[in-house]
C-alpha cells in the first residue's frame, strides 16, 4: 500500500510538474525571478526526535509563477485529523538562523506566509500523501495575522518548510468541527489546549 501511495503521487506530480513547466517556459513571470524551473527533493523528519521518517519524502517543483509539491509520509495516528502547512520564508537571508524557524515570522524583512494545503482524517496504516499548487500572491489558506501575510512571493529562492500537524483524533460525529480540524492551525483545540502539535517537517531551501 506504501508503495502503491508513493507511485501514485509521483505520477500526478510529474503530470503536474510537466504542465506547470511548459506554463513557465511561456509566461511573462515575475520580476527578478528566474524562468528556469526547478526541482528538489527532501527527507521528512520527525520534529520530536530529528530522525528522518522511513518510507516518507517530498518533492518540490518551483518557477516564477509559483511551487507545486508531493508530500507522502508514515507514521501517523489512525483516525487523527493531521493537516499539511507551508510556512513560506521570502526572503531567507533576514532569518535570525538557517533554515528559518517559526520566530522569523515576526521579522517583516523575512515576508513569511504560513498556509494550510490541505488536511486528512488518517488512515489504519498511519500514512498520508498531501499535493498542492500555490501561485504567486494565492492566499488561501493563510493563517491570519501571522507573518507579513503576503503569500509566496519569491517563488524560485524563497524557503519552504512542508509540516505535518496533527488536532488530535477526527470529530467524525461534528462536521462543522470536523471542516476545523482540516483547515484551521488550531482547529478541534483553541488554546490553550495542547492536543494540536506540530510533528514532521521537509525543509526546502533554495
Amino acid at each position: 500500500m506504501k508503495i502503491t501511495l508513493l507511485k501514485r503521487s509521483l505520477i500526478v506530480f510529474a503530470g503536474i510538474a510537466s504542465m506547470l513547466a511548459a506554463s513557465a517556459l511561456n509566461s511573462p513571470g515575475q520580476s527578478g525571478e528566474s524562468a528556469h524551473p526547478r526541482i528538489t527533493t527532501r527527507s521528512v523528519v520527525s520534529m520530536a526526535t530529528g530522525s528522518v521518517v522511513p518510507t516518507s519524502g517530498s518533492i518540490l517543483f518551483r518557477h516564477r509563477d509559483g511551487v507545486a509539491f508531493t508530500f507522502s509520509t508514515a507514521g501517523l495516528t489512525p483516525g487523527d485529523a493531521v493537516t499539511l502547512w507551508m510556512a513560506v520564508f521570502n526572503n531567507p537571508d533576514a532569518c535570525a538562523t538557517s533554515p528559518c524557524t517559526p520566530a522569523d515570522f515576526a521579522n517583516p524583512a523575512v515576508n513569511g506566509t504560513l498556509l494550510n494545503t490541505g488536511g486528512r482524517v488518517i488512515g489504519p496504516d498511519g500514512t498520508a500523501v498531501y499535493s498542492a499548487y500555490r501561485a504567486v500572491g494565492d492566499l488561501t489558506g493563510a493563517r491570519p495575522m501571522f507573518g507579513t501575510g503576503n503569500g509566496l512571493v519569491k517563488p524560485t529562492s524563497a524557503e519552504i518548510h512542508l509540516v505535518t500537524r496533527t488536532h488530535g483524533p477526527a470529530n467524525l460525529m461534528d462536521p462543522v468541527v470536523l471542516q476545523e480540524q482540516l483547515s484551521m492551525f488550531f482547529g478541534g483545540c483553541p488554546p490553550p489546549s495542547t492536543a494540536c502539535m506540530n510533528l514532521q517537517a521537509s525543509v526546502h531551501q533554495r
